[in-house]
């Protein structure tokens, strides 16, 4: 057993480490690397060091330049998690393989230090499965080992992160599935969406684990200084064939994935961190502190005033009521513009609105999210709500109770998709995809997911953003996706994946479409294999 003097200077080194490295950029040439030509082309490049400062794993890249095909037809660019503003992972391709759709399942934790395990795996051969019972050992699987959000596509090519320790991102060929090159050793839980802009993939990371001493200061109602993590980084690698172009260390975790606008990028940490960079240089423009507010899944997004002003948003946990915060700072200064939480009279629960990112409404000027609210102690209950704030004040324009549910585990809520004058959510709690409208958030359509167990016996689900697509609506929810009617809410499909979809979103190109999954695998499947009659609306 580890000697607790040993155990805790090696702490004191990492935490004032930390603390050092978050105060200066890493960039450019690494000082020191072993760069090495494998067989049939592979190109490896091991990083220890960038200008004089350590990192805590070796950051492995590994280059299969082989296996990279272009002419995909892709955007240049996937700037906010699920790749817009409103949430809607539908992205443009020349390709007629991809106009037609491919079909392959890559097990990508085999190749970045994880397990993949099959997808047709009961959940009792899960890892913890005996210790903590079939629902804690799939929201285990999704926050320690396999893939917690979706994909990303962008460059001619697919980006997918791995939870498994170390953290790692990976490219991938959109049409065959071959690895184009992989990156492990990243210094925390890769745990988001990729962001892709100027030809960089932005990769942010750090676990879901607190120290002694946060609960230490929770239970002496020091509630400004609980910290989250410490592992956390953002990396920023060249997307065509993973060389690491800059980096930084983070104060707390950094598990939200950042958002990216006309150059500059906004990331937030578990140590109430809000930090605007130069996305292409990684240098600091702007940095705020909220003590005691921790980034947690809630990925940041960004709206454009009328003056042109961006306002970078995201959502921070809190360990008191009202448990959480929607923060809006200037993309230009980082001035405080605006925070909230959730509109009156329901009040916020548990992990708040640090989990769910919000998604916005340009053109109506609103921000909109999802989160539980009135929590029941004696029966384990929540209310799911979804609201709506003013985009450039903050203040609260609507706000809908989706129905009264027991507690879900981890990941509370359900991503919005905003389509037309419509909001599309899930409700983890109940299992059900919600159609709003917009201008009030009065209800269309509740539709129960067929199939889908939910709390207490499993976690429920949809956690991901349905996707809008030729005139259907596309859902992944547990093992499980899902074609319904926009117009009606009826279940049209019902296609079997396996293994556990937690906060993933359908990502389509032409008749393809991309899903990530908690029990480590990146599958690509033809759309009119999930619902034949797909081409026809």
């Amino acid at each position: 057993m580890l000697n607790s003097k040993v155990l805790v200077l090696f702490l004191g080194v990492l935490i004032a480490l930390s603390v050092i490295s978050a105060l200066e950029i890493i960039e450019a040439m690494p000082t020191t690397s072993v760069q090495g030509q494998m067989s049939q082309g592979t190109i490896m490049t091991c990083y220890n060091q960038f200008n004089g400062t350590y990192f805590p794993y070796k950051v492995m890249v590994t280059y299969y330049p082989g296996n990279y095909s272009a002419g995909m037809g892709f955007p240049s660019e996937w700037t906010v998690t699920n790749y817009n503003q409103d949430h809607n992972a539908v992205v443009q391709t020349t390709c007629q393989a991809l106009k037609q759709g491919v079909s392959w399942e890559l097990p990508l934790n085999n190749y970045v230090g994880g397990v993949a395990i099959p997808l047709t795996t009961p959940i009792s051969q899960l890892p913890w499965a005996s210790q903590l019972g079939a629902k804690g050992a799939l929201v285990m699987q999704t926050q320690m080992a396999g893939e917690p959000l979706g994909v990303a596509l962008a460059d001619n090519l697919l980006f997918a992160t791995e939870d498994s320790m170390m953290g790692s991102i990976s490219a991938i060929n959109p049409v065959t599935g071959q690895i184009v090159w992989t990156a492990t050793g990243l210094a925390g839980q890769a745990m988001n969406n990729p962001i892709i802009y100027n030809g960089l993939v932005i990769v942010s990371v750090g676990g879901v684990c607190f120290t002694f001493s946060q609960f230490v200061h929770y239970e002496t109602h020091h509630y400004n200084e609980i910290m989250r993590a410490r592992n956390g980084a953002v990396y920023a690698f060249n997307a065509t064939d993973g060389r690491l172009v800059w980096m930084r260390f983070t104060k707390g975790e950094a598990m939200p994935a950042p958002a990216i606008y006309h150059g500059i990028l906004a990331y937030t940490t578990g140590g109430g961190c809000f930090v605007g960079l130069n996305a292409t240089t990684g240098q600091m423009l702007w940095k705020d502190v909220f003590p005691g507010y921790m980034g947690n899944m809630a990925s940041v997004n960004y709206y454009v005033t009328h003056n042109g002003t961006p306002l970078f948003i995201a959502g921070f946990t809190y360990t008191v009521a009202p448990y959480g915060f929607l923060i809006a700072v200037n993309g230009y200064n980082g001035h405080l513009a605006w925070n909230a939480t959730m509109p009156s009279p329901y009040v916020g629960a548990n992990t708040g609105l640090g989990d769910v990112p919000p998604a916005v409404d340009q053109q109506a000027g609103l921000v909109i999210d999802n989160d539980i609210a009135n929590f029941n102690s004696t029966a384990n209950t929540v209310d799911t709500v979804t609201f709506a704030l003013n985009a450039t004040t903050g203040k609260p324009v609507w706000a809908t109770n989706l129905g009264k549910g027991i507690l879900p585990p981890a990941f509370k809520g359900g991503m919005p998709l905003i389509h037309g004058n419509f909001v599309y959510v899930g409700a983890p709690s109940l299992g059900i995809v919600a159609k709003l409208y917009v201008n009030n958030g009065s209800i269309v359509w509740e539709t129960r997911l067929p199939d889908l167990k939910i709390p207490p016996t499993l976690p429920g689900g949809p956690r991901g953003s349905p996707t809008y697509y030729h005139g259907l609506l596309w859902v992944a929810g547990g093992s499980r996706v899902y074609v319904l009617n926009p117009n009606t809410g009826a279940v049209m499909s019902m296609y079997y994946i396996g293994g556990r979809m937690g906060i993933v979103n359908p990502v389509i190109a032409g008749g393809t479409m991309y899903l990530s999954n908690s029990y480590g695998w990146v599958v690509a499947v033809p759309l009119s294999q999930i619902f034949p009659g797909w081409y026809s609306y």
